[in-house]
């Protein structure tokens, strides 16, 4: 089975890319890293590359940023990546496709920052 949970920060822009065009309806995919703290709490995250597809990425993209906090369900998606164009070999590169985003912080402002929560009055 092959499923990934995490929870995180997302830690780079938010890059949107769209495919296809004319009269087709072009698929949309967002991408961008997610640091994850390490189980022995070091001081340096686990930094993971996140894509998704679709609406999700379009909502991504509009309420969150750099410094939202995210929990992540997806699958893992394993490519090599060969810049020489060689046949065989190159570097393994591992990313996890999210079939499911849930936000953690508030929605982010008009000019990009994550607007922080108003705070609560107690009764």
């Amino acid at each position: 089975m092959n499923h990934v949970q995490l929870v995180g920060t997302v830690a780079s822009q938010v890059r949107l890319d769209e495919f296809g065009t004319g009269t087709d309806s072009p698929r949309t995919k967002a991408t961008f890293l997610c640091a994850v703290r390490r189980r022995n709490k070091s001081q340096e995250p686990d930094w993971i590359r996140v894509e998704t597809w679709g609406v999700q990425a379009q909502n991504l993209v509009r309420f969150n940023g750099k410094g939202s906090r995210v929990a992540i369900a997806g699958h893992l998606r394993g490519n090599f990546y060969n810049p020489e164009g060689k046949e065989r070999g190159g570097e393994l590169r591992l990313s996890v496709v999210a079939e499911s985003i849930t936000y953690l912080s508030a929605p982010k402002a008009q000019d990009g920052a994550v607007q922080e929560p108003a705070p609560r009055s107690r009764k």
